[in-house]
């Protein structure tokens, strides 16, 4: 009689998961190492209670626009239109300012969300490439903003400083990051979004409302833009025809350097976007202490994120953006 064998216990293998958990603490590490370089250039002026508040009055709408772009990017899609939206909104919210001050902000955020619904409209209706979309977008506002601003720049009264508060921003930038995680973490609004990223085709037939939930991030998006313009518009005292000008490549870096799949899915979280975009804000502030110019500034963002997209690529899960 044939002797049967038993059955042997093959344990998963565990180097793609190792190789995963390692490139998720890339960004933790590279901020780290990022502050202690520059902590020893500025001979201990980075941390200082002065800077600090420096840094976040400079990355302020940069946290903002990077963790309300992630539940666009956690979809697969992205959003090349966010400079011009904020300088829509900043200029719209100025000629607000001068009538009455106190529909500046609702104006900023309603006219964002106004746009920010056009944006996903386009995309899911006439089913146009989100690039192709949110770059179009991006040259018809600007021009757009050119015209309502008349080519120059709209002041505002000298009784909206009030706004240009520290501690003010800090709330409302901590506000937006809690606000943000719940709704990514444990609500239906997160998973949807992680879902569609993952497949929209599986995601649809799963019951997911898909364009629904494509309108709602660049409608978010778009909204936190406006807020993003009404601070913007306050702390330089006008909005000009250059405000917002390249914010959405610092949004992009800063998704990146920050670990976001830009292909969405479930390896997307909240927390790559707050890391980048404080990598992004210590890096150009760093710089300053370092005595580089702005234009040498700019080569040395692309370098860096270079070396973050060949740190964190994952070359088995890539796509083409939609």
């Amino acid at each position: 009689m044939a002797q049967v064998k038993a059955p042997v216990l093959v344990k998963p293998k565990k180097k793609l998961t190792d190789r995963m958990n390692i490139r998720d603490f890339i960004p933790f590490i590279g901020l780290i190492l990022i502050v202690l370089f520059f902590q020893v250039i500025s001979e201990g002026t980075l941390l200082s209670i002065k800077n600090m508040k420096l840094i976040l009055n400079q990355s302020f709408a940069l946290v903002i626009g990077t963790v309300s772009c992630s539940f666009i990017v956690a979809q697969g899609d992205v959003d090349f239109s966010m400079g011009s939206m904020v300088g829509i909104t900043a200029v719209c919210a100025a000629w607000t300012a001068q009538v009455m001050p106190i529909l500046a902000l609702p104006v900023a955020l309603v006219v964002g969300l106004v746009f920010g619904m056009v944006n996903g409209l386009l995309y899911v209706k006439f089913h146009i490439p989100s690039f192709v979309v949110t770059l179009s977008t991006l040259l018809v506002l600007r021009g757009l903003t050119i015209f309502i601003s008349g080519g120059g720049s709209v002041s505002v009264p000298f009784s909206m400083y009030i706004y240009d508060n520290s501690g003010l921003k800090l709330v409302i930038v901590l506000g937006v990051i809690a606000i943000s995680c719940f709704a990514f973490n444990y609500t239906k609004v997160g998973k949807f979004c992680k879902a569609v990223g993952s497949g929209a085709e599986a995601a649809f037939q799963s019951g997911v409302p898909v364009n629904k939930m494509r309108i709602f991030g660049y409608a978010l998006s778009a909204a936190m833009c406006g807020l993003c313009g009404f601070f913007n518009m306050v702390r330089a005292g006008s909005a000009a025809t250059n405000t917002g000008n390249l914010f959405e490549t610092d949004v992009l870096i800063a998704l990146v350097l920050g670990g976001m799949p830009l292909s969405g899915g479930a390896s997307s979280k909240i927390r790559c976007a707050v890391i980048g975009s404080l990598i992004l804000a210590v890096l150009a502030n760093g710089l300053v202490f370092w005595n580089i110019n702005e234009k040498l500034q700019q080569g040395i963002k692309g370098v860096v994120f270079l070396v973050a997209v060949w740190l964190t690529f994952d070359k088995r899960n890539a796509q083409v953006i939609k």
